[in-house]
């Protein structure tokens, strides 16, 4: 009785298994597939771009000197040759009126001396110096103490700056009543009218570059813009070389652009580009290559990598009032495209002996289609070959699919 009770078990047991044998070789394995579809496909570099301007300048002294004023502020439009700031003049002013004084008092001296002179002109001229020295010592000490009060603001810069002129004035006629005594006592000679002639011509000389120094000291903008920056303030002083502003015209922008020497063989004058910023709400806005530069040069990643990379210039076409100069923005760069092209998602598809491959779903069970490849952008792929329209294949598909396999479609 218990052996026939153990072989009942044990062919419950058979019939159990047969049939759960039976049901998993009949079961179908679950997939995500997505139809082959027709559309538009698009390759691109993607890269980051900074705006630039089209017409920007940075405006430099020409002389040192402490700065006067300093009229505009940064963001006011300015017309080219505007005055946008002064330097202080008074020195160079007052050399310009020393030179003159020069010059008038040589050309005083040539007229006499060309004339010729007696003894008692010469006695008048000796004591016209001893008279010339004592001014000049006095004009001295005033200018000498007036420096002092001045510094110690104790006395107005007026006050200071008229002994200033005092003592040059005094120079000049102490140097002026010397070299009419030297002429005097020279007396008349051919060389005289040319050695005149000389130091007039010295002394004019440097009283026109003086006067162009003194243009120097007046900045004024060579171009129409806005104040970008300004590095300057009044009372500062500044040295020759000093940068004083930036000026631009925020009317005509581009874009500017290092691209990966792999990425730049694609990309060519005239590719389109589309241009976003997320930030400031700009997205796909159209733009075009203009020039690539002929020359790579070295930058670090962000990695600390060192990569050769080629400068671009980009024309953007859509101008706005969102974009300042130094936005970053994020480009692509079309570098080839199709229209009415097969395409399917790049998650589709799997390399075998380096040959690319994807399941399709052919009738429930489970295909494998060698396929050629076209246009690759981001996450999609044309399909050239061993596909066609409608075609069902597997997305993500993963080591356990096998060719043959039964599957359905998950909803």
């Amino acid at each position: 009785m218990k052996k026939k009770i153990i072989w009942i078990i044990l062919a419950a047991l058979i019939i159990v298994a047969i049939a759960y044998k039976m049901k998993a070789g009949n079961s179908a394995i679950s997939v995500e597939v997505e139809k082959v579809k027709k559309g538009d496909i698009e390759k691109f570099v993607e890269e980051s771009a900074v705006v630039k301007l089209e017409n920007e300048t940075s405006i430099y002294s020409v002389a040192g000197g402490r700065i006067l004023e300093v009229l505009p502020v940064v963001g006011e439009t300015i017309n080219a040759v505007d005055i946008l700031a002064r330097l202080d003049d008074s020195q160079l002013r007052l050399g310009i009126k020393t030179l003159e004084l020069k010059k008038q008092a040589l050309s005083a001296q040539y007229d006499e001396a060309i004339k010729g002179v007696s003894e008692n002109e010469i006695r008048k001229l000796e004591t016209l110096i001893k008279s010339a020295e004592a001014t000049y010592s006095s004009a001295n000490r005033i200018a000498q103490n007036n420096k002092k009060l001045y510094e110690a603001g104790a006395i107005s810069e007026d006050v200071y700056q008229n002994s200033l002129t005092g003592l040059a004035s005094a120079e000049a006629s102490l140097e002026a009543a010397k070299i009419s005594l030297d002429i005097a006592n020279q007396g008349k000679s051919q060389s005289i009218s040319k050695q005149y002639q000389a130091q007039i011509s010295e002394l004019q000389l440097q009283i026109s570059d003086s006067v162009k120094n003194l243009n120097n000291l007046i900045i004024k903008s060579p171009i129409s813009g806005t104040i970008m920056s300004s590095e300057i303030a009044a009372g500062k002083t500044i040295q020759p070389g000093a940068l004083l502003f930036q000026v631009g015209d925020i009317s005509h922008i581009y874009l500017e652009s290092d691209i990966l020497i792999s990425d730049i063989g694609d990309i060519k004058v005239g590719s389109p580009v589309l241009i976003s910023n997320d930030d400031i709400g700009i997205n796909s806005a159209k733009g075009t290559i203009r020039k690539i530069y002929p020359k790579a040069f070295s930058k670090m990643s962000e990695l600390g990598i060192e990569q050769k990379r080629i400068k671009v210039e980009i024309d953007f076409n859509e101008a706005t009032a969102l974009l300042k100069p130094e936005y970053d923005m994020d480009i692509s760069i079309i570098t080839d495209s199709k229209a009415n092209a097969l395409i399917v998602s790049e998650k589709t598809i799997f390399e075998i002996d380096g040959k690319s491959n994807v399941f399709i779903n052919e009738g429930g069970i489970l295909k494998v289609r060698q396929i050629e490849k076209g246009i690759e952008s981001k996450d999609r792929v044309e399909v050239l070959s061993g596909l066609k329209e409608g075609d069902e294949v597997i997305l993500s598909p993963d080591i356990s699919l096998k060719e043959g396999m039964k599957i359905k479609v998950s909803q």
